[in-house]
């Protein structure tokens, strides 16, 4: 639920500490299926998570939105495979977010829809992005920056959110957020939510995270428009049927344009 702008475009420098320590590749995927290896989150955590349709052609007006925000905080598998897949991610404090919010609407951005997510204990959570309702070949780029196919069948693009605790810290965690195709299941039928999840597929080249706290949030935008929905970030991000947006500074009919989709995750509340 994230690199054009000037002075927001540079990765985070090599050289400077993570936030939460060093971040190893494997600790940005699925949890091991290992449970002696597995993070235990104690409490909850609670997001709003806005959605934003943009015209496309209005990608490149949110030079203020990204000057705004920050890169430092995020960390990823590969910054380069983050990027190159159309993801960019930024950091911002509650504060500023009616700031951010006015810049959006000003590039011609307007909502479209609030969702709220609940992450307890050991319990990911799924942002749904995208319908596959057939078999799809979706092109990405791995950690290794080769080019791959994902062979996934009809499903569901969804941005998966799960919690870990920081040692010693209260009201803080490090939040991971991959995308994930997966299958629609039935919790109410364990056997069937289990048989669904071991045919998943994780996309670890753009996973990301980032040490947050109530009040934190995090933007999700297309790094570039491309028009189509087979690459991930083309799937993830992209609406090439179109929103209507209405220009009340234009004087202009209402007028169906091709569309981007932005994410802002809000961390609102943490109970430890």
């Amino acid at each position: 639920m994230l690199l054009v702008a000037a002075g927001c475009d540079t990765p985070p420098d090599a050289g400077a500490a993570p936030v939460w320590g060093q971040v190893k590749i494997g600790q940005l995927g699925p949890p091991s299926p290992d449970p002696s290896r597995r993070a235990k989150v104690l409490g909850t955590v609670y997001f709003e998570v806005y959605a934003f349709d943009l015209p496309a052609d209005n990608l490149d007006k949110l030079g203020a939105v990204w000057h705004s925000l920050s890169a430092k905080p995020i960390r990823t598998n590969s910054y380069t495979a983050f990027a190159e897949n159309g993801f960019r991610a930024r950091y911002g404090r509650l504060r500023i977010w009616k700031d951010v919010e006015a810049m959006l609407v000003k590039a011609g951005g307007r909502g479209a829809g609030t969702t709220s997510l609940t992450l307890s204990e050991d319990m990911p959570a799924d942002l749904p992005i995208a319908d596959v309702p057939q078999g799809l070949r979706i092109s990405f780029v791995g950690t290794d920056l080769s080019h791959q196919i994902a062979n996934v069948g009809p499903g569901v693009l969804v941005l998966r959110l799960r919690a870990e605790p920081v040692p010693g810290a209260r009201g803080v965690r490090k939040m991971i957020a991959y995308p994930v195709h997966t299958l629609p299941s039935s919790l109410a039928i364990p056997e069937l939510d289990s048989a669904a999840r071991q045919r998943e597929f994780y996309f670890g080249a753009a996973a990301f995270a980032s040490q947050m706290s109530p009040g934190d949030f995090l933007m999700l935008a297309p790094n570039t428009y491309t028009g189509e929905c087979r690459s991930l970030g083309g799937l993830f991000f992209n609406k090439p049927v179109g929103t209507v947006f209405l220009d009340p500074e234009q004087r202009r009919p209402p007028e169906r344009k091709p569309t981007v989709r932005l994410f802002v995750l809000i961390c609102t509340r943490m109970t430890d």
